[in-house]
């Protein structure tokens, strides 16, 4: 991909991106969590869609991929996304998807993030994001609008009978520190776990990198097709860089101050 080529339009880099999203495992626990289950995406889809034209902003084209994914799954139909929820004239909230599935409806909540082991807690590149946050608000809030008596009331032919989230994207351990015990809560998927990072003066020496731009931080691309890092741009670096070693890892390089600030941690229910 060329620097003048546009963010999410590569159609290289989209179909690898496709097939990502069917092989990736999802960030939590399937043993403590309602995820979606992967077993779904054993059918190998390559949709043949028109360019994406949403925000450039990677949450919004992974729903985007996803979406393309449901409208070619033999055994998924995609009943609506994006339901806005009213309330006494404001919005509640949004549902992301309304999916068929073996006849029955359900009800999907769905993100892609990456997460950093820090103090016993996944902090997202910016500290505010934080995976127990993330959860907690899709368990609490986002899967409950489908119950919520607004939804029942506006939607009355739309009752899922399950709810799920579809979470995937990677997690991060500390460089130097990755023998530390992960943190306890949510409960992961292990095989999420793929990459390392560490501030700028902790990166190792002993290997060259590249630079990811953010529509390649799902599905990674061959190194030697990447701008490789200038480690004098880590001198004065002010916001988190993506990187990709020569070992085909990736990595994230965070500013010294990072984490500024910590978000206080979710209320237990």
């Amino acid at each position: 991909m060329s620097d003048t080529d546009p963010l999410f339009s590569n159609q290289d880099q989209i179909n690898a991106d496709f097939s990502w999203l069917q092989n990736q495992f999802s960030l939590l626990s399937d043993k403590h969590f309602p995820v979606v289950p992967h077993h779904l995406w054993q059918h190998k889809l390559l949709p043949s869609p028109s360019p994406y034209k949403g925000p450039k902003r990677i949450g919004f084209y992974y729903q985007w991929l996803l979406t393309q994914l449901i409208d070619c799954h033999p055994h998924l139909g995609l009943e609506a996304e994006e339901i806005q929820i009213n309330e006494g004239g404001k919005t509640r909230g949004a549902i992301d998807f309304l999916v068929r599935y073996q006849g029955q409806l359900e009800h999907w909540e769905v993100a892609v993030k990456f997460y950093l082991a820090y103090d016993n807690r996944w902090l997202g590149p910016n500290a505010k994001d934080a995976l127990d946050i993330k959860v907690a608000r899709m368990l609490d809030h986002q899967l409950a609008l489908s119950s919520h008596p607004s939804f029942c009331q506006q939607y009355p032919h739309w009752q899922p009978s399950e709810k799920r989230l579809m979470v995937q994207g990677r997690l991060y351990r500390h460089y130097h520190h990755g023998e530390q015990p992960l943190p306890e809560w949510p409960p992961v998927n292990h095989d999420s776990i793929g990459g390392w990072w560490c501030w700028p003066d902790a990166l190792p020496t002993d290997r060259e990198f590249a630079v990811l731009a953010r529509d390649q931080w799902l599905s990674l691309p061959a190194f030697a097709d990447l701008p490789k890092l200038e480690r004098a741009s880590l001198d004065e670096l002010s916001r988190t860089c993506h990187l990709l070693d020569d070992s085909l890892t990736p990595w994230f390089v965070v500013p010294r101050d990072w984490p500024e600030t910590i978000p206080a941690l979710p209320a237990l229910k």
